[in-house]
C-alpha cells in the first residue's frame, strides 16, 4: 500500500491483520507437518495477530477484540507446550556442546546420562507433544477459531476511532506502546524477579509487532522513528527471552539431576550445566539497561 496521507485507521490496521492473517493457514500447515522451525514460526505468527489487536483495540468494538484474542491465547497455549520442549533442546544441545571441553570432575558415563536425560529424553516428550497439539486441532473449537478471525477480516467490527486519520490514531496508539513498555521496563531496571522480566519482555514483544505492523508492507505508513521502535521492542524481546530460556534451562538441569541423584546417580554434570545457564542469563541480563535506555530516549522524542 505504501505511504497514503488520507488513510483512516480502520482501514491501515484491518491491511496489517489480513496480510498477517492470509500467511496463517500455510504456517498452520507447516506446524502441523512438524516442517523445521513450523511450530515456532506458527508461535509468532499468533503473538503477531493478538499483539496487532492489542494495541490497536479502540479502533475496533472491543467484544471480538477480546474474543478473537482469546481463541488465539489457546492456540498459542497448545503451541507453548510443543515449542518449549524443542527451546529446552536446542539450550541444552548448546549448554552440552558448550560443556564438553570444560566438565571437571566429570567422566564420560556421566556425560551420556546427562545427554540421555536432557536431549533424547526431551525429543521423545516433543514428539508426545506434538501428536497431542496435531490432535487438538482436528477439534471443534480449532475450526470455530479460524472461522472467528476469518469474519472478523472480512467484516471488521470498526469503532468510531476507525474513520479517523491514521497517522494520527496510529501513532498516538504506538507512543502509548512504547510508554507502556517502558513503565513495566522502568519497575525492573534495578532487579526484578522472573515473572516481571518476563512482563516486559511480551511488552517489548508487542511494540514490536504493532511498530512492524505500520512500517512493514503491505502498510508503510511510519518512516525511521516507529521502526526504531520496533528494533527496540526486538532487542528487550531477544534479551529477557535469552535471558528466560537460559534461566528455565538452569530450573530443568537442576530438577533432572535431583532425579538422578534420588535413582542413585551421579549429579554433577546436571549442577554443572545449570550453573553455567545461570552465568550465561546473567550475561545477557547485563545487556539489559542500555535498551532501556534506547528506548527512554526514543519515547522523549
Amino acid at each position: 500500500m505504501g505511504y497514503d496521507a488520507d488513510l483512516d485507521a480502520g482501514t491501515a490496521v484491518t491491511t496489517a491483520l489480513r496480510a498477517i492473517g492470509g500467511r496463517m493457514p500455510q504456517l498452520e500447515s507447516a506446524a502441523l507437518a512438524d516442517e523445521p522451525d513450523g511450530v515456532h514460526q506458527l508461535r509468532t505468527h499468533v503473538r503477531r495477530v493478538r499483539s496487532v489487536l492489542a494495541a490497536f483495540t479502540p479502533v475496533f468494538d472491543a467484544a471480538p477484540v477480546v474474543s478473537l484474542r482469546r481463541r488465539y491465547s489457546e492456540l498459542g497455549a497448545e503451541l507453548g507446550v510443543v515449542r518449549d520442549i524443542e527451546v529446552r533442546v536446542q539450550v541444552a544441545e548448546r549448554a552440552l556442546e558448550e560443556a564438553a571441553d570444560e566438565a571437571a570432575g566429570v567422566d564420560a558415563a556421566q556425560r551420556d546420562v546427562a545427554r540421555a536425560r536432557l536431549l533424547d529424553a526431551e525429543r521423545a516428550d516433543y514428539a508426545l507433544a506434538h501428536a497431542r497439539f496435531v490432535d487438538r486441532q482436528a477439534l471443534p473449537r480449532a475450526g470455530a477459531r479460524r472461522a472467528e478471525l476469518d469474519a472478523f477480516l472480512a467484516s471488521p467490527p470498526l469503532a468510531p476511532p476507525a474513520t479517523e486519520l491514521a497517522l494520527d490514531v496510529l501513532r498516538r496508539l504506538i507512543d502509548d506502546e512504547a510508554r507502556r513498555t517502558l513503565r513495566r521496563a522502568d519497575r525492573v531496571r534495578d532487579g526484578g524477579d522472573d515473572e516481571a522480566l518476563h512482563e516486559v519482555r511480551k511488552a517489548g514483544r508487542r511494540l514490536r509487532y504493532a511498530a512492524e505492523a505500520l512500517t512493514d508492507d503491505p502498510v508503510a505508513l511510519f518512516g525511521t522513528h516507529v521502526r526504531a521502535l520496533a528494533e527496540v521492542g526486538d532487542d528487550l524481546h531477544d534479551v529477557l527471552g535469552d535471558h528466560r530460556d537460559e534461566v528455565l534451562f538452569a530450573v530443568h538441569a537442576r530438577r533432572t539431576g535431583a532425579h538422578v541423584a534420588h535413582e542413585g546417580g551421579a549429579s554433577l554434570v546436571f549442577e554443572q550445566l545449570a550453573a553455567a545457564a545461570d552465568a550465561r542469563a546473567a550475561d545477557h541480563l547485563r545487556k539489559l539497561p542500555d535498551v532501556v535506555d534506547r528506548l527512554r530516549d526514543l519515547v522523549a522524542e
